[in-house]
């Protein structure tokens, strides 16, 4: 969402910059050189990828940018809680927690722990979900970075379309300067698509596929640790290991706060 509304802003500044001059800003918007860059761009996609991995590119890049950040002390309690139920009150415990759960690699895991599944299994089933969202992610970020390949290079082709049409004009020279700024303007369209648009997308889905690695090892430790109800301490322990360093930190601050809170009320 960040990301849009700095795209969105950006190509405001940039229009309310050239409105003072009407012909310069006319220039800047030619709808035929947009038309030849993207579409260009998306015909060559089309030809190069299966339409029905283009038609999932929209759905899995607004997944990347509107995902919940994943808490990893938050979801450390409630490991802690539901370990600590589920060997109080049973597997009642895991089906409620589960239709609880926005996280789908825990809300499957839990699922499968309530049923009574190997453990083997489960790893299996969440390592399955795990490697489909990944070839997806894989998959859209080569689409991405095909277009960001395609669209500097349409926009060279419309510019050498564009001086071969100065050409016949070059015994008038008045129309030669308005002629290149036209000419120019499809490698400008490329260049910013491919460097304002495409790549930030694609760099987007490899930081996201990189985070999602690492919740994948901490949510297999978690559904581990509430097979085997462990103690809340060898909870802790075990899932600080599959913590970065900054929420390791964090979770540690937020503990001993919590811990200094708690003697201050007794104390009172």
């Amino acid at each position: 969402m960040r990301f849009i509304i700095f795209l969105v802003s950006f190509i405001g500044i940039v229009f309310f910059s050239v409105s003072f001059n009407e012909s310069y800003a006319g220039i800047l918007t030619n709808i035929f050189s947009l038309l030849f860059v993207f579409g260009g761009t998306f015909l060559a996609i089309s030809i190069s990828f299966p339409f029905e991995k283009i038609r999932q590119l929209k759905s899995i890049i607004r997944h990347a940018y509107e995902s919940e950040k994943f808490d990893f002390a938050e979801s450390t309690k409630k490991t802690i809680t539901i370990a600590r139920e589920y060997k109080r009150l049973g597997l009642k415990t895991l089906e409620d927690a589960s239709e609880e759960m926005r996280d789908p690699y825990l809300r499957l895991g839990l699922q499968l722990i309530a049923d009574n599944a190997e453990w083997e299994e489960i790893k299996a089933s969440i390592k399955k979900e795990f490697i489909f969202n990944n070839h997806q992610n894989q998959s859209a970020q080569r689409i991405i970075r095909s277009m960001a390949k395609y669209a500097p290079a349409f926009g060279l082709a419309g510019t050498v379309l564009g001086l071969m049409r100065i050409f016949p004009q070059l015994s008038n020279p008045v129309h030669i300067g308005s002629a290149m700024s036209l000419a120019l303007l499809t490698t400008l369209y490329g260049v910013l698509a491919a460097n304002l648009i495409f790549l930030p997308f694609a760099h987007k889905l490899k930081e996201n596929l990189a985070d999602q690695e690492v919740i994948y090892g901490f949510i297999l430790e978690a559904l581990q640790c509430i097979k085997e109800r462990d103690y809340s301490i060898v909870i802790e322990q075990r899932l600080s290991a599959h913590m970065p360093k900054h929420e390791l930190l964090r979770y540690k601050t937020a503990k001993s706060e919590t811990v200094q809170h708690l003697r201050m009320v007794e104390n009172s």
